[in-house]
């Protein structure tokens, strides 16, 4: 599970494979897609997706075994193979696939495979914390289950299942970290279909959202956002196919496909519903316009993507009392939680950005291009969205004739920007807008009656494109020690502290021991099971019941944790006087905790609880 050296290959024939089984669906939906490139995204999209819903029910039913994952991906071949055997005489459609306008793609995709299959590090925190490190507890017991510690893990969860059957089939998180990395790939292939739709080569909209630093570094990791990106992006593709398709039968197929990448959407981030929403919102008006499109064909996209999308939130439901949950507690409540915790989460999520009074929403564009730390976790370079969008954005102002699409990308963008602005200003959660921004950038930059404008854009896509290599340069850099010096050592320098203590507690304490993090959620190394200790994660531990650190060590011990590892890096300046903290460093003073093994800022103490007789003299 750490790393293995061919694990990522294996994962990568692996999505060649899925790509495959999934373009041979696509020509069964009898669909005229504009080139291999479009069916190829659509296909991808829909295979990894029923992998991921056929991984869901094997693990809710407790069939988590090597042996069973593997059954499930044959399944999807074949599948594929009998989908190629009723379409062997059909003819390819649409135009030629333009290989050459994918060639800064793929090399940019290959290049990036040294940060893809090198073991999760201090960049890939939420991997770490959970879109990893939940399939791999899942993987140790067998079955998909509940939680109680990790409210994340009650997400929708289409990606996490991916991650979960190549780290079951033993391909680790390298190659865990591929099925990510090829959601660029689904999101690149979108970009090239929507603009042969709308009229222009997609060829430097395509090289304008490779080269903004949070994208690329996002493909490198075991996140989500670039997966609801991608998925969201097809939806939109395939709803703008349907408004101008005049033959009922393939205008249905299209919005049916809308229908099931808008599901895969909604189960990857909850985000994605008012994405869905707003996707009908532009198709009812396209309806209203006298485009072809109908209000109950619109109802019926919109049902497909709620019922391609519902297993999650009805698991997430059934395991905590609340479809979104955390979420929305004041209104469905939700197991392991609280309003105090539901205020916490909510003021850690408005940390983010620079206020929302109304004229901050029009210098969004200005702050994310400036002030990008301030809309991201602290990490160097890699959540800047660069200088292109706002350059970009300049022309918009006096364009005069548009291309038709463009009123789509226009409208679901800036309605996309108004939700993010008063929900949580994390650039992550912005990035399905992305794709269409970079839409425009791309149109603009072929544009021959706007000479100047577009060899502007030309030269500001290339500048930021050398910028961003440049910028990410280092991280790229530091992957290649997996090679050269193996991945005990490379995770020594990029996951300094937390790593040694992972290996020391895996390497020195019994199988059943268990561990209590404090100020650390990055458990996925860890291979005993482990709980989050911090105050906020859950109501598990009653801190509010103990008076001394005695009754806290005993009560940990009697739960099953004979470990505690703490990360005193995080631990905010001034709080020593918090209860809980005061507790910790009285259990240390009284010898209930004792420490053996320190590196750095990392501390592993054991659960030594102390007999109550000598506790109370």
């Amino acid at each position: 599970m750490l790393y293995h050296p061919w694990g990522w290959f294996w994962a990568i024939l692996a999505v060649v494979l899925l790509a495959w089984a999934g373009s041979r669906w696509c020509r069964l939906w009898r669909l005229p897609f504009v080139d291999a490139a479009e069916r190829f995204a659509f296909g991808l999209a829909l295979s990894t997706g029923a992998l991921s819903y056929l991984v869901l029910a094997g693990g809710l039913f407790g069939r988590l075994q090597a042996g069973v994952l593997w059954s499930l991906f044959a399944v999807i071949l074949l599948a594929g193979a009998v989908a190629w055997w009723r379409t062997r005489a059909v003819g390819e459609e649409g135009q030629p696939f333009a290989w050459r306008s994918w060639l800064p793609v793929a090399v940019v995709a290959l290049l990036l495979l040294p940060m893809v299959v090198s073991p999760p590090a201090a960049t890939d925190w939420d991997g770490l914390s959970y879109h990893l490190a939940a399939p791999a507890i899942w993987l140790r017991e067998g079955r998909i289950g509940y939680i109680p510690f990790m409210h994340q893990s009650n997400f929708p969860f289409v990606m996490e299942m991916q991650y979960l059957w190549a780290l079951g089939i033993g391909a680790g998180a390298g190659g865990a970290k591929v099925f990510h990395w090829a959601t660029l790939l689904l999101t690149v292939g979108a970009v090239f279909a929507f603009a042969r739709r709308a009229g222009f080569s997609g060829s430097w909209a395509a090289v304008s959202l490779i080269s903004v630093p949070v994208v690329l570094w996002e493909a490198t990791v075991a996140y989500a956002d670039l997966a609801t990106t991608a998925y969201t992006l097809l939806c939109l593709l395939a709803a703008w196919n349907a408004a101008g398709e005049e033959d009922v039968s393939t205008r249905r197929r299209w919005l049916a496909l809308a229908g099931c990448t808008g599901g895969l959407a909604l189960g990857t981030k909850m985000t994605a519903l008012g994405s869905v929403g707003l996707l009908a919102v532009l198709m009812a008006w396209e309806a209203v316009r006298r485009r072809p499109v109908r209000l109950a064909e619109i109802a019926g996209c919109v049902g497909i993507a709620l019922l391609v999308g519902a297993p999650w939130y009805i698991k997430t439901y059934v395991y905590t009392g609340n479809p979104v949950y955390p979420y929305f507690y004041e209104i469905f409540g939700g197991r392991n939680w609280t309003a105090e915790h539901a205020r916490i989460y909510r003021e850690a999520q408005l940390a983010f950005g620079l206020g929302r009074e109304p004229y901050q929403l029009l210098m969004s564009p200005f702050n994310l291009t400036f002030f990008w730390s301030r809309f991201f976790d602290p990490l160097p370079f890699v959540g800047s969205v660069g200088f292109v969008y706002l350059a970009g954005l300049i022309p918009l102002f006096f364009a005069r004739r548009l291309p038709d699409a463009a009123r789509w990308w226009i409208l679901f963008s800036l309605v996309s920007l108004l939700l993010w602005f008063v929900l949580m200003q994390q650039v992550r959660y912005l990035m399905t807008i992305f794709p269409l921004v970079s839409l425009w950038c791309g149109w603009l930059a072929v544009q021959a009656e706007r000479k100047w404008t577009a060899r502007a854009m030309q030269i500001a896509i290339v500048l930021q494109a050398l910028w961003c290599a440049i910028g990410i340069s280092p991280l790229w850099n530091r992957s290649l020690l997996v090679w050269s010096d193996g991945a005990p050592a490379y995770l020594e320098r990029a996951l300094p502290g937390v790593w040694q203590a992972c290996d020391w507690i895996n390497r020195n304490t019994p199988r059943e021991a268990g561990v209590i993090l404090y100020d650390e959620t990055r458990g996925f190394y860890l291979q005993r099971r482990y709980l989050w200790g911090n105050p906020g994660h859950h109501t598990l531990i009653d801190y509010d019941s103990f008076t001394d650190g005695d009754m806290l060590v005993r009560a940990l011990h009697r739960m099953g944790y004979q470990v505690v590892l703490q990360n005193l890096a995080f631990a905010p300046p001034g709080s020593e006087s918090e209860h809980w903290r005061r507790l910790l460093i009285d259990a240390i003073a009284r010898g209930a905790l004792v420490e053996r093994f320190r590196t750095g800022s990392v501390v592993v103490l054991e659960i030594h609880p102390r007999p109550v007789a000598i506790a109370n003299r």
